[in-house]
């Protein structure tokens, strides 16, 4: 193979190459708990976003989305399952649902707070960034 065929075949392999490494992984649904705090997820109209925060109802406190673009994902489902619904003070997990009904980026915040007290800095914040292409 002469040189000016070995830099013309190097150059199209090297295109293709990086054109593969930016590609991106989008996934139709994601599941998140508190531990994926700060992640990106990555996904496209049509898909569902699932969110599982633990937390005890009865203390006062209780996870509240905050802040979140309507025009890229709105809550579909939201449910506090208690671990042991009939021992009192048991803690449960928050289940949030979302839908991914728009092209865009979110990033989606929810808090956990007692709803009462205004001037009080949530106790934990759950934030995702979603990108939806």
């Amino acid at each position: 193979m002469n040189k000016p065929t070995l830099i013309t075949t190097l150059a199209a392999t090297l295109a293709v190459f990086s054109s593969a490494c930016s590609t991106v992984d989008t996934q139709s649904s994601g599941s998140f708990t508190e531990a994926d705090s700060g992640k990106t997820f990555t996904t496209a109209p049509g898909g569902t976003l699932d969110i599982r925060l633990k937390g005890n109802a009865t203390t006062g406190y209780s996870w509240n989305v905050a802040a979140c673009d309507k025009a890229v994902i709105q809550l579909a489902n939201s449910q506090y399952v208690p671990n042991q619904p009939h021992l009192a003070g048991s803690g449960g997990v928050q289940h949030y649902t979302f839908k991914i009904v728009g092209k865009g980026r979110t990033m989606l915040k929810v808090t956990y707070q007692r709803v009462w007290e205004k001037d009080v800095p949530p106790a934990q914040t759950f934030e995702l960034q979603v990108v939806s292409q």
